[in-house]
């Protein structure tokens, strides 16, 4: 099963106009969430751009809270290929360069990024937002343009900041 989650804001962009997600920094109990699905991934599936931010989780500093020592040991210990044309080589991932070479798993596959998600559209199984209290007014949007796609509501869960897990599947 392959799933795309991502946290996005409520007018449903994953990044603001230049790039930012500052505006969806996760508390405890949302870092929490993404440690759980990261433990239960059994492989990541990254672009470029999705990489080098990610590759943070490699050395976290050591005065890192505890919920977050915990999601990079559990990133670290999950097995990552990276998609990219233009990156000669990666550390510590397999590098491929088409979405074609990423092989399908048992379990949980996660994919990370819009622009990978749009290469690999046809192969997601399911979509995990989480949506967040602010309007950022554009941006990189979570599902590419154009498409159209019929879902079904498998999961809603709200969280105390006021973001809410919106858990779709192809229906």
């Amino acid at each position: 099963m392959i799933f795309y989650g991502f946290n996005l804001s409520a007018d449903g962009y994953v990044m603001d106009a230049e790039g930012n997600f500052d505006w969806s920094a996760p508390d405890e109990e949302l870092h929490e969430y993404w440690n759980q699905a990261q433990r239960e991934t059994v492989l990541n599936v990254y672009g470029r751009k999705l990489w080098e931010t990610m590759s943070y989780w490699r050395a976290p500093p050591p005065d890192s809270a505890p919920v977050e020592r915990a999601f990079a040991e559990a990133w670290q210990a999950t097995p990552t290929i990276v998609v990219s044309r233009t990156l000669r080589r990666v550390d510590g991932a397999e590098l491929v360069r088409d979405v074609s070479e990423v092989p399908d798993r048992d379990g949980p596959v996660q994919v990370g990024g819009p622009t990978l998600a749009a290469a690999m559209f046809d192969r997601i199984d399911e979509f995990r937002a989480i949506l967040y209290p602010t309007a950022v007014g554009g941006g990189t949007p979570f599902f590419p343009a154009g498409v159209r796609l019929r879902l079904k509501l498998v999961e809603t869960r709200p969280f105390e900041s006021g973001a809410v897990l919106l858990r779709y599947q192809r229906a």
